[in-house]
């Protein structure tokens, strides 16, 4: 699998009507286009930040769908977005689960040493997401990875604001653990209203 992430930020008071917009075009579009396998929109209000990920079967199906909407995408992201930014990732672990309303989502970025990217993904479907699950609230989360770039991001979402609220503790230990046992280096955390979750049957 493989994933399109778009990072855009912006006015705050812009946001909402973006969201609006992607809310109401994205699935349809990007459902339309061969391979498409699902699609995550997330937003932090406060900040004025969205990220969005689309997944598909191939990274050719993923490159032919950036083709055909990147400048309706761009249109979409418009007034609110000053910045944007678009990144391809291999999925290396996933645990998808089911759409929620009023979640959170958890991003962490971290950098590996490419000569350790395999047992940074054994570590983490064999320690991590364990871990993870057993925390109160849990939905799902996934590992990419970027191997270019040597960087990769886990992303958590839990059901709703109180257990994402009550998750940040437990989470942190785990993160810590795994750090420290694949040599990875975080070097971001953020976090995101959960706006749309869509997975294609």
């Amino acid at each position: 699998m493989y994933v399109r992430t778009v990072y855009a930020t912006g006015d705050p008071a812009l946001l909402e009507d973006s969201l609006d917009a992607l809310r109401g075009e994205s699935v349809e579009l990007l459902s339309g286009q061969p391979g498409y396998r699902g699609y995550g929109l997330f937003a932090n209000r406060q900040l004025g930040t969205l990220t969005m990920g689309s997944w598909w079967d191939t990274p050719e199906h993923e490159a032919a769908s950036d083709t055909a909407l990147a400048d309706r995408r761009d249109t979409l992201l418009v007034p609110f977005a000053a910045t944007v930014a678009v990144n391809r990732w291999d999925v290396a672990a996933a645990e998808p689960g089911p759409a929620v309303e009023n979640g959170g989502f958890r991003l962490t970025r971290f950098a590996y040493d490419p000569a350790a990217v395999d047992g940074v993904v054994k570590g983490f479907e064999e320690s991590g997401l364990p871990a993870i699950r057993q925390i109160d609230g849990y939905v799902g989360a996934a590992m990419l990875i970027d191997r270019e770039r040597s960087v990769g991001v886990v992303g958590t979402i839990f059901a709703d604001r109180q257990a994402f609220a009550a998750s940040r503790a437990a989470q942190a230990a785990v993160r810590s653990a795994a750090s420290k046992a694949s040599g990875t280096v975080i070097y971001g955390m953020e976090e995101f209203d959960v706006v749309l979750l869509h997975r294609s049957q």
